[in-house]
């Protein structure tokens, strides 16, 4: 007699492996023996997650993944100094936030793009061109609350299920998390967030930014800043217009001090970032 149980176990293995198992192929018992050994088999090789229901603990294995494949295409700035300056920055907006109870991993990536970028499960990266660009430890970190605002809001992980269920990849056995990883990567780096994220991102990150004693501000600054450049940066090409977006953060400024100066000394940051960025390339 097949079970309905065997007949689910079949359907799995149908949706997994890609070909159809019919009831006649095999003897019901023999039927039975191949799809649970080959279930386990499978299972142990290869990871699938039910995209609707994406614990922490799935998002930074996929977060884990997704990283390796930046660090593919991204070489890891080569300066143990900057590296240390990045992190511990990173480390002190966490602390004066409402963070997520997940690890967060801050890196500099050696390009020449003006770029900052996050991925699911905790990972920000900082290019050496948008170090370059700023001026000061205060713009530094407005970008980087931005980033790890989008990390708390799980925009990531909202955005990788949009983009599998634009793709029709959901199945009743969930997607692999190899794939998962990838579509986070061209999530974060191809392609751009959606108006409705940059803004929430925007408002959230300026809240750790203020928590931090930083001056709300430098957001606004550092946006004005990249757009005056000439050519329109590749952090700006992944992100709205910056008008609209430096009047909303300038209208949400709540600095409680007007001369709040944290993080604005051009020497501090050029004696800690600058100078070492320019010695090592």
């Amino acid at each position: 007699m097949v079970t309905n149980w065997t007949k689910a176990i079949r359907w799995r293995i149908t949706l997994l492996a890609g070909f159809v198992l019919t009831r006649s192929s095999l003897p019901v018992s023999a039927s039975e023996i191949v799809a649970v050994d080959f279930l386990d088999i499978f299972q142990g090789a290869v990871e699938f997650i039910e995209v609707a229901t994406i614990s922490d603990e799935q998002e930074v294995e996929i977060g884990k993944q997704t990283n390796q494949q930046v660090l593919s295409q991204y070489r890891l700035y080569n300066n143990p100094q900057i590296q240390e300056y990045v992190k511990n920055l990173g480390q002190e907006l966490l602390a004066n936030s409402d963070s997520r109870d997940i690890p967060f991993t801050f890196q500099v990536v050696d390009s020449n793009e003006v770029n900052a970028f996050a991925t699911p499960g905790g990972f920000v990266y900082v290019t050496t061109g948008l170090l370059k660009t700023a001026e000061n430890r205060a713009q530094l970190a407005s970008v980087m609350a931005h980033e790890i605002a989008h990390i708390n809001e799980r925009h990531g992980i909202d955005s990788l299920k949009q983009a599998v269920a634009a793709r029709g990849m959901a199945t009743v056995a969930g997607v692999e998390t190899s794939v998962l990883a990838q579509t986070a990567y061209q999530l974060a780096v191809d392609l751009p967030q959606s108006r409705s994220f940059e803004y929430e991102a925007d408002s959230s990150g300026l809240k750790i930014l203020q928590q931090s004693g930083y001056p709300s501000q430098a957001f606004a600054d550092f946006l004005a800043k990249l757009e005056g450049g000439g050519g329109t940066p590749q952090f700006l090409r992944t992100h709205p217009s910056s008008e609209n977006r430096i009047e909303a953060i300038s209208q949400d400024n709540t600095d409680s001090a007007i001369d709040n100066n944290k993080g604005q000394d051009t020497t501090e940051y050029r004696n800690n970032v600058l100078s070492l960025l320019s010695s090592s390339t």
